[in-house]
């Protein structure tokens, strides 16, 4: 209402300012170009009428101008009065010329504004000092703050922002790039913790210096929570399988903890019966109680390795040595490549970089892997019942090869073959290399896998070396 009266009153002093102007310049005899004063016209018009109004108006200022140099000097054109109703109009043409441009991009800048408003990321314009200067719909949604309550205050104060890096490092990037993008934590008017992703765009003046942040915040909560159950899920799918594996390789491990029982309890019985001679041959019963010692610590280790492979932990990842992974892995499936008579081709490379991993994660991928090979050459009609395991390194990777002379995969499943719940096992859960793509991508790494009919499978992956992790 008040808005619609202003506007009424300004058209109406417009009307009244243009009378005036033509009355003077008609009626009187100054010595100057009075008709300039049209200016003020369209200047104080570009503000209150919209582009054809403008023009309107600047038409009605170029013919008042005419008309008063025609009605006062009908009988001298050719006077100084022409050259300053030229003059006139000359001002009033890149005078309107200007005015229209202008409220063309004035235009342009009031529809981004309301864009802006109304968009659903929180938008936000802060000088360097951190004072908001403009706070949009969106930054009102989300942090509780009404425009009004936010402009003035200084924006890390009032969101009570937290982030990993100093807001000096982040400032020194922005003056630097010219923008930033990262994620903070931020407190809302109730209370509530929100985990922002922002970007942050630096705006300069005419002469290059700083002049406000143009920040684009959204709230990544959500996202967050769910990647982080996701992620429990994962470790838990995880954790079931290694436990699965351990049952199914039940046999294998009681032959593994057996030998070394076996061989504390005859090296125990050798030691008594050392001992027990007339003459007690010290060094030989000395010597039967350290290979017991020995026993037993190998014993020990093997639990403990089972005991790890059925712990449920969160990823612990350190620098790994992949052939010794390897060699840890063939230890625990000796029994099973012995059993199905499975010749091992070993090419661990000598000079291996280390990477940074779960020791007990890549194992699991190994066991998958090098049991599925086990499981496919065991089935196979090849007289060749080789199983080849590779490392090498290649641009910055780690890359492990398991190779089978089995039947090969189909063509058609290579795409699939990674897919949960796919499997060509009759009895099988289609999990183990599901598992295995989520682990090997968990280390920012790639496993992939290719066939030729009859002449095997090859599974690989690659892992980041240590060194270029760093990098």
């Amino acid at each position: 209402m008040n808005s619609s009266i202003s506007s009424a009153a300004l058209r109406v002093g417009i009307c009244v300012s243009t009378l005036s102007i033509f009355i003077i310049d008609t009626l009187t005899s100054l010595n100057m170009a009075v008709a300039v004063l049209y200016v003020l016209v369209i200047l104080i018009a570009m503000n209150s009428f919209c582009a054809y109004g403008l023009c309107m108006v600047s038409l009605a200022c170029a013919g008042l101008t005419l008309a008063a140099y025609f009605i006062s000097h009908c009988d001298e054109l050719l006077t100084s009065a022409l050259a300053r109703c030229l003059v006139s109009l000359i001002a009033i043409a890149i005078t309107a010329w200007l005015a229209a441009k202008s409220q063309k991009a004035n235009d342009r800048l009031q529809e981004q504004l309301r864009l802006l408003a109304h968009t659903h990321d929180a938008i936000m314009v802060c000088s360097m000092d951190s004072t908001i200067r403009t706070w949009n719909v969106g930054a009102q949604n989300l942090y509780g703050w009404t425009k009004e309550e936010a402009i003035g205050k200084k924006c890390w104060e009032l969101l009570k922002s937290q982030s990993s890096i100093s807001i000096m490092e982040i400032r020194a990037e922005l003056l630097r790039e010219g923008s930033w993008e990262g994620e903070l934590t931020q407190s809302t008017r109730n209370g509530k913790t929100v985990i922002i992703s922002t970007r942050w765009l630096l705006s300069r003046d005419g002469h290059g210096f700083p002049r406000s942040i143009l920040a684009s915040n959204n709230d990544i909560t959500d996202a967050r929570i769910a990647e982080e159950a996701l992620h429990r899920s994962q470790v838990t799918l995880a954790h079931i399988s290694r436990v699965t594996t351990v049952g199914e390789l039940m046999a294998s491990i009681a032959h593994e903890v057996n030998q070394p029982l076996t061989a504390i309890a005859t090296n125990a019985e050798a030691a008594r019966r050392w001992l027990g001679r007339s003459s007690p041959d010290l060094d030989e019963a000395r010597a039967a109680i350290e290979r017991t010692a020995s026993d037993a610590k190998r014993a020990s280790e093997i639990i403990q390795r089972i005991r790890a492979m059925t712990r449920k932990t969160e990823p612990k990842y350190e620098s790994l040595d992949l052939g010794r992974v390897m060699a840890e892995t063939l230890t625990l499936l000796d029994r099973e490549i012995q059993q199905h008579k499975i010749k091992v081709f070993c090419h661990l490379g000598h000079r291996r970089s280390p990477v940074l991993g779960d020791q007990i994660q890549l194992q699991q991928v190994l066991i998958n892997l090098i049991m599925n090979s086990i499981q496919a050459i065991s089935l196979s009609t090849n007289s060749l019942r080789n199983l080849y395991l590779t490392i090498r390194e290649e641009a910055g990777q780690s890359i492990v090869e398991v190779r089978d002379s089995g039947e090969g995969v189909d063509a058609g499943h290579l795409d699939v073959l990674f897919e949960a719940f796919f499997t060509t096992k009759v009895d099988g859960m289609g999990m183990g290399l599901s598992i295995c793509r989520s682990i090997i991508e968990s280390h920012s790494g790639r496993i992939w896998a290719k066939s030729n009919a009859g002449e095997g499978a090859v599974f690989s992956f690659s892992l980041p070396c240590a060194l270029e992790l760093i990098k």
